[in-house]
């Protein structure tokens, strides 16, 4: 992500950010760490908050 928003407009720094956002959440699964995002998205999930 970082290697392509070099060749990108600065507008498109929003959509680089969310792949790299992206990517560091799967790696974080892979290494097992667990965020507060994915916290949220578990509870969210499972006990019906918000709907």
């Amino acid at each position: 992500a970082l290697a392509r928003s070099g060749r990108r407009r600065p507008r498109d720094l929003g959509l680089a950010a969310e792949q790299l956002r992206l990517a560091r959440r799967h790696l974080g699964r892979i290494t097992g760490h667990v965020g507060a995002e994915d916290v949220l998205d578990i509870i969210f999930r499972d006990f019906c908050v918000g709907k």
